[in-house]
């Protein structure tokens, strides 16, 4: 497992080239450079706001299914490894922002862009969920949440056509996502060497 500083190092490194190839699929689509992502107080605005609605969703399912809970959480560990070396609130901050960037810039502006412009936007917006989800590589359920997720990005960004609402959503839920999954990991024990806490004693 790498160390702190490069895991961010490459998740940067990630983020850059996921926009590159977002950027680069939206010029070779006719798309002007300087219209790919536009930045207005609304957009902010509306991307806090759909973070907020998938907040308090995720959070009703975390706190109020605890079993259902802690099998999403055991089933992303093996994706979720570098959780392992627990990260700060400004690490987590960092990685949510460059996922929240990078992979809305390559699936909401590349790919589901240019591919509207062949079959259409409602095909557009599944196959760019179908295939945000397939490269998380996780498990069918995971996978199936992660598409709907994409569906709902996609959705926002066709309504909208502000590449930042999404951005802005993205980031800011995983923000949440990302302290959640982490602080549970390491209570259930879930990596090797680790004594976790059953549910039986913390249900109390």
């Amino acid at each position: 497992m790498p160390g702190r500083a490069t895991l961010l190092l490459l998740l940067t490194g990630q983020t850059l080239l996921f926009t590159a190839i977002g950027v680069g699929l939206w010029v070779v689509s006719g798309r002007p450079a300087r219209s790919f992502v536009t930045f207005g107080a609304d957009e902010f605005a509306a991307g806090a706001s759909l973070a907020g609605v998938l907040v308090v969703l995720a959070a009703a399912v975390y706190y109020g299914l605890p079993k259902v809970s802690e099998y999403l959480v055991q089933a992303q560990a093996k994706n979720f490894a570098f959780l392992e070396k627990r990260l700060p609130l400004p690490a987590i901050v960092w990685v949510a922002l460059g996922a929240g960037i990078g992979e809305e810039a390559l699936f909401r502006g590349g790919v589901q862009t240019i591919a509207a412009d062949y079959v259409g936007m409602p095909l557009a917006i599944a196959f760019a969920a179908a295939l945000f989800a397939v490269v998380h590589f996780a498990r069918p359920l995971i996978a199936a949440v992660i598409f709907a997720i994409g569906i709902v990005f996609g959705s926002v960004f066709w309504i909208t056509g502000s590449l930042l609402t999404v951005m802005v959503a993205h980031a800011l839920y995983d923000v949440f996502a990302l302290w959640y999954v982490q602080k549970e990991m390491h209570r259930l024990g879930v990596f090797a060497g680790e004594e976790g806490i059953s549910a039986e004693t913390t249900s109390d």
